[in-house]
């Protein structure tokens, strides 16, 4: 791979020629390929999935359990398989598991409405390995751009992310309907063995992690020290697990809030989440061109204060209006914000982690995600039939005011010779 983080000072030496554009650089454009593929194929099910259970049930609690099943082996797996990403191949073990996926999505083509228990498993099964994939996506790409690429290759990697959502959320509420589950099971298939192909033909030249820890439990307990000695990323840990409560929420409230407040539809519920990536795709586009001029510390704080006013704004306005089209604009205008403070966070994190245990901060992070987003999802499930529905999306936007203020205290404004 091309593009190994360079030393401070080389990073000194750098600024004074431009570095070479991102799209010239094959190892970071077959990532952000098989992101962009992957993630296509899992928003027709992420939409689809809740959808039909939520159908067959008639329960908004047995809906919460797709997300529930997801937790306990993400939040184990994450856990002990940090040490994973910091010593093998990134090439490799993206490839194996990518490819495991697709295989494991096999048991949906037998779901049934008396089988929903299929629905858990595989949810729980994909959890497990989306924990180790996620963190080892993030880990590798400060060694394949060069350090003032970061905060723009994050960005970059964001947009497609925001694009496969334009295109698999709106389907999967759309198609539902037209190909059935089975159709978009073999779609999110599909997708999974295109980009382990691509992530199979990447360069392999970047090596494990020099950090070669003696256990399993020596390997895990340094990733926690890394965190408790530095501020910036004990802020990253809070506010990663806050803003995950407010997420679990709304993956729960939110088809209520459609289906009840707004008195819509599935498709409605499919193109509000999709459109939501238009705003993701142009934040995206916007932090990567402005890149050099953000700090991460900005990117994150405005970022979270912009989500929060703008959610505020959203789960109030059924007081005012249900036409779809204001609904459309609000969750484009979220997008934006949305973007940048994923952008800003993640630049944070691995700017400041030690580079041998990158693969375990970034697991802690996932794990402390994994548990904010469950604690969400029970407290909407829990309380959505004892407790106004529009007082629990205004506790749910509060959340990300709330990081906003975790962010401001904690997050280190220095900014690092030589990045962006």
């Amino acid at each position: 791979m091309t593009g190994l983080a360079a030393t401070p000072d080389d990073s000194r030496k750098g600024q004074d020629r431009p570095a070479p554009p991102l799209r010239s650089n094959p190892a970071y454009r077959r990532l952000w390929s098989a992101v962009a593929i992957s993630e296509t194929g899992d928003w027709l099910l992420f939409i689809a999935l809740p959808l039909y259970v939520l159908q067959a049930s008639a329960s908004a609690l047995d809906t919460s359990g797709v997300f529930l099943a997801e937790l306990a082996p993400a939040v184990l797996v994450g856990i002990v398989g940090g040490p994973l990403v910091d010593r093998w191949h990134a090439g490799r073990l993206l490839t194996a598991l990518t490819s495991s996926q697709a295989l494991l999505l096999l048991p949906l083509l037998w779901l049934g409405p008396e089988r929903l228990w299929i629905v858990y498993a595989v949810a729980a099964v994909q959890a497990a390995i989306t924990s180790i994939t996620t963190p080892a996506l993030q880990a590798v790409v400060p060694s394949v751009v060069e350090p003032r690429q970061l905060s723009r290759a994050n960005a970059l990697a964001q947009t497609a992310s925001n694009a496969a959502r334009l295109v698999g959320a709106p389907l999967g509420g759309v198609l539902l309907p037209v190909l059935g589950l089975d159709g978009l099971v073999v779609g999110d298939m599909a997708s999974f063995l295109a980009s382990a192909a691509l992530l199979a033909a990447s360069p392999r030249s970047v090596p494990p992690s020099p950090a070669q820890p003696s256990g399993r439990l020596a390997a895990i307990g340094d990733g926690a020290r890394a965190v408790r000695r530095n501020p910036t990323l004990i802020s990253a840990l809070v506010v990663s697990f806050l803003a995950a409560v407010a997420q679990g929420l709304f993956l729960v409230l939110f088809v209520l809030f459609v289906l009840r407040s707004l008195h819509a539809g599935d498709q409605v519920v499919g193109l509000l989440r999709g459109v939501q990536a238009i705003g993701g795709v142009l934040g995206g586009l916007l932090v990567a061109t402005w890149a050099r001029h953000l700090a991460a510390r900005t990117l994150t704080i405005a970022g979270l204060g912009a989500f929060g006013l703008l959610s505020l704004l959203t789960w109030n306005s059924p007081a005012v209006t249900t036409e779809t089209w204001w609904y459309l604009g609000l969750f484009i205008a979220v997008g934006l914000p949305g973007a940048a403070l994923i952008a800003g966070l993640l630049t944070g994190t691995q700017r400041t982690s030690p580079r041998g245990v990158l693969g375990r901060v970034l697991s802690l992070i996932q794990v402390a995600q994994a548990l904010g987003q469950g604690t969400g999802i029970l407290l909407a499930g829990l309380l959505s039939s004892t407790v106004s529905l529009a007082v629990l999306l205004n506790i749910q936007a509060s959340c990300y005011l709330a990081c906003a203020v975790v962010a401001v205290i904690g997050f280190d404004p220095i900014r690092r010779p030589g990045e962006s």
